[in-house]
């Protein structure tokens, strides 16, 4: 044990006394930081939040749709959500009178009451980004009361053996409510318009997207040097003096992720700081999901230095890696513009996992229950790669 802690100090000292390693870490990284607050045009200015959605549905009269579509235009007094035809969404989405509209299939209600999956269709302007996300947002928050009050009819028509729709209608009797979803959550919906939007601290958009690119790639070369380790026989040396090839391997992983975590303390001490950055309601959700993504990238530093067969290979792949995997995980834009076979992919990186993590934590206040399957899943990925690093590595 006590070689173990010697070799995981020799190499944090090799990386604070690297000057290249520092600034690649560190440095390079704060210099981007303080270019895109002090140069970076703010964004924001001379919007609005106007905000303008449209109701579509292909069912006739009787349809459950059209009780929805009752529920929000009566429940505001200004409705900004707009009864249409199909053909009059179209037209006036093109015209960017709307910012979406949401449209409910005819089949919706039979689906319904059948106890089936239903959908519904969002249609939105790929170029208008805040409209799109905020029709995103309302399409999923109906779909979940909709989800919520099919499931709870289930379990009510097993205990009580009657038809889905003459349930509904019992309810609607007993209860006095005009429209279902005010079953589910009765709540008053009021919208204004506020003026200008407000210039948020871009801080809390650049830092965590450059923390999960560089803290990856720098964490990620350090295979590098375990790969000069190995060719110039200082691993067969440690082997022959009687360390077992698993303490080497677990002394180079908690190497690597103090490492890393030293550039994490660095980083996200910076942006608290001297940038006012909003770390979400509790520090330590914060905490969780960067301690996981450095242990996941210390483990795909293991398997690039077990797998590479040379130093520039190493280097290679390292660089590749990182470069790949960075604008797949949303390092480079956000995962909500991309396409959905890029987010297919890029649920297979560790960055992915990681920048959701913090968008919930930096933007929607999110509490540990949101974040956990992601911070589960870097898990995962740690501890599947440190396994196989474990079992193929070689030494000689």
């Amino acid at each position: 044990m006590q070689r173990m802690f010697h070799y995981i100090w020799k190499d944090i000292n090799f990386f604070l006394a690297d000057p290249r390693a520092l600034f690649l870490s560190l440095l390079f990284p704060l210099i981007l930081i303080l270019l895109v607050v002090y140069v970076y045009p703010p964004q924001g200015e001379g919007e609005s939040r106007d905000f303008t959605f449209g109701l579509v549905s292909a069912e006739d009269s009787e349809g459950l749709s059209w009780e929805v579509i009752s529920y929000w235009e009566e429940g505001l007094n200004e409705p900004p959500f707009l009864n249409l035809t199909y053909n009059e969404a179209l037209i006036k989405l093109k015209s960017e009178e709307i910012q979406g509209f949401l449209f409910i299939p005819k089949d919706f209600s039979s689906r319904f009451y059948e106890g089936k999956e239903t959908y519904l269709e969002v249609y939105t302007n790929p170029n208008n980004i805040p409209g799109r996300q905020a029709a995103l947002r309302i399409s999923q928050g109906l779909a979940a009361q909709i989800s919520y009050l099919q499931n709870m009819t289930r379990a009510m028509q097993y205990q009580s053996n009657i038809l889905v729709d003459e349930m509904l209608n019992q309810v609607r009797e007993n209860f006095g409510v005009e429209g279902i979803p005010a079953l589910v959550r009765p709540a008053e919906v009021v919208l204004q318009n506020v003026g200008p939007v407000i210039p948020v601290n871009r801080i809390n958009w650049a830092l965590p997207a450059f923390f999960t690119m560089f803290s990856f790639l720098a964490v990620v070369m350090n295979a590098v040097d375990f790969v000069k380790e190995r060719e110039s026989h200082i691993l067969e040396r440690l082997l022959i003096d009687g360390n077992q090839p698993g303490v080497l391997i677990t002394a180079k992983f908690i190497g690597n992720f103090f490492k890393g975590m030293i550039q994490a303390i660095i980083l996200w001490g910076t942006g608290i700081i001297f940038f006012n950055l909003y770390v979400g309601p509790s520090l330590w959700n914060l905490i969780w999901v960067s301690v996981s993504f450095i242990a996941a990238a210390s483990a795909f530093s293991l398997l690039i230095a077990c797998r590479a067969a040379g130093v520039s290979q190493a280097f290679t792949w390292g660089v590749f890696v990182s470069l790949v995997m960075a604008p797949l995980g949303g390092c480079w834009w956000p995962t909500y513009i991309m396409p959905p076979w890029m987010v297919f992919l890029g649920r297979f990186t560790p960055h992915y996992w990681a920048n959701e993590a913090f968008y919930h934590l930096l933007y929607s206040a999110a509490d540990l229950r949101t974040i956990l399957p992601g911070v589960l899943t870097l898990l995962f990925f740690t501890a599947a790669l440190f396994i196989y690093s474990l079992k193929k590595c070689d030494f000689v």
